[in-house]
């Protein structure tokens, strides 16, 4: 799967409003402030922080060629699509073996007071 142009965290890091539909991640909190609540404003900073230097990293090495990759650590963050995109994706492809190869209709609807009770 091809990494995307712009994702979550480059929005929230934001400093220009060109960049983010014309609102910066920091002006936006101050905008904010007393509107988003201490959790929110933790997840938005571990998005952030997710994959950059900020969590720091190791070193993946070859021992057969020499080469060296640094990889940066992730939040690991619920709620961080880069974390919890890929568990995702396997989650909704697994129940995606359940369903029958069916056309599937949900309807919901009220029952009158008097039949509710015995359909319970």
């Amino acid at each position: 799967m091809p990494r995307p142009t712009l994702e979550l965290a480059d929005i929230f890091r934001a400093v220009t409003p060109e960049a983010c539909f014309q609102h910066d991640g920091p002006a936006w909190r101050q905008a904010n402030a007393g509107h988003v609540s201490l959790s929110q404003l933790k997840v938005m900073s571990a998005i952030e922080a997710c994959r950059t230097e900020a969590l720091g990293g190791h070193v993946a090495g070859c021992a057969k060629c020499g080469h060296h990759h640094i990889a940066c650590n992730s939040c690991k963050n619920r709620h961080c699509p880069k974390c919890q995109g890929p568990a995702a994706r396997d989650w909704m492809a697994a129940r995606a073996e359940d369903l029958l190869a069916v056309e599937y209709f949900h309807a919901v609807f009220t029952l009158p007071a008097e039949i509710a009770q015995i359909a319970f």
